[in-house]
């Protein structure tokens, strides 16, 4: 193995027991819900592709490959965007210190809002192969897409609360939610192609030390 898949190796491995650890805990609190969250519906994911990728790094089954590449991208981009979601829009434009508290300062927060999101990202960016079609960029948005409108419809006929203010239906104003609705969206496409472009850059710089 490479240096470079070394340190893949190792990343994958702390991202997949620090994210377990984070799931167990939060299990453990016995917090309602817990698949209705984008986070930890992310982690979940997370330590699953991390998963993959230590049991079939070196595998020579080309779809196989494919799939956790695949799966990677998606982990990796849907921990960026819950990165981006909690640092950017809850911590600043909530009650400040009561979301730094509830989102950063307990184990599986700490794990799952930071840690395993900076990991996962550094990881697959700059150490794993990465997607190459355009296309690509299609799976995390869709699978967000699916996540949005499973929970507003959850919420809508009142099966489960709205684990985000923004899927609250009831609580506010059919404009605001498609606002928060394109605007997520956006947000996750954004994540998506930047991920992949950083990951074909990293690809690119390397290509050319070891051509130089």
């Amino acid at each position: 193995m490479t240096k470079r898949q070394n340190i893949a190796l190792i990343l994958n491995i702390a991202a997949f027991v620090l994210g377990s650890i984070g799931i167990i805990v939060r299990i453990a609190r016995n917090i309602p819900d817990f698949f209705l969250y984008y986070t930890q519906l992310s982690n979940v994911v997370a330590v699953i592709s991390s998963a993959m990728f230590i049991a079939f790094r070196n595998t020579e089954n080309a779809k196989l490959r494919r799939l956790v590449i695949a799966v990677r991208y998606l982990s990796a981009c849907g921990l960026t965007m819950t990165f981006i979601v909690v640092m950017c829009i809850f911590i600043p434009f909530g009650d400040t210190p009561v979301m730094i508290e509830r989102m950063l300062l307990h184990v599986n927060g700490f794990m799952h809002h930071l840690v395993c999101p900076v990991i996962s990202a550094v990881s697959y960016i700059f150490f794993e192969d990465g997607v190459k079609t355009k296309r690509a960029v299609l799976i995390p948005f869709i699978a967000t897409a699916i996540y949005a409108f499973t929970v507003y419809t959850l919420n809508f006929l009142r099966l489960a609360p709205a684990p985000y203010p923004f899927f609250a239906v009831y609580d506010y104003p059919v404009p605001e939610l498609v606002m928060w609705f394109f605007g997520l969206m956006a947000l996750v496409a954004g994540i998506a192609f930047a991920v992949r472009a950083a990951n074909l850059a990293a690809a690119k710089r390397r290509y050319k030390n070891e051509m130089s």
